[in-house]
């Protein structure tokens, strides 16, 4: 950022950010789905609670649209490159802002369901827990 105005490059390496932190998130959740689908196959009879599946469920759909719309909108910088640089009321700009808040809300949720789901998946199960669940 120059003097108040925003380059391409501004927003390009935010993406790149974006980009790997979605990319690692959704890993993430197949690698916790994966370990749901061992413990049940090796311990009959224990399930996670439904609402985390759900959450699972969730949290992949949010990174797919929201990969998708970071994919657009570096589309779109590229084609209107000779608008740059732009400042902070730019249609550009603003959607930067709402891909920005979208991030925060999927990194938010992951840490959510990491902290409810992981004592769950990450120690051995004993016979009275797997009764209980």
């Amino acid at each position: 950022m120059k003097a108040g105005n925003i380059e391409i490059l501004d927003l390009d390496f935010e993406y790149k950010l974006w980009k790997n932190k979605i990319a690692f998130s959704k890993s993430e959740i197949e690698l916790l789905q994966d370990r749901v689908h061992v413990l049940s196959r090796e311990n009959p009879g224990w399930m996670p609670d439904e609402k985390h599946m759900l959450l699972f469920t969730v949290q992949l759909e949010a990174i797919k649209s929201i990969e998708k719309q970071i994919h657009t909108q570096e589309q779109e910088i590229a084609f209107y490159a000779e608008d740059y640089p732009i400042n902070t009321g730019h249609t550009h700009y603003i959607i930067h802002e709402n891909i920005r808040k979208e991030v925060a809300k999927i990194n938010f949720r992951q840490n959510e369901i990491i902290n409810d789901i992981y004592p769950l998946l990450c120690y051995p199960l004993s016979q009275e827990e797997i009764l209980n669940n």
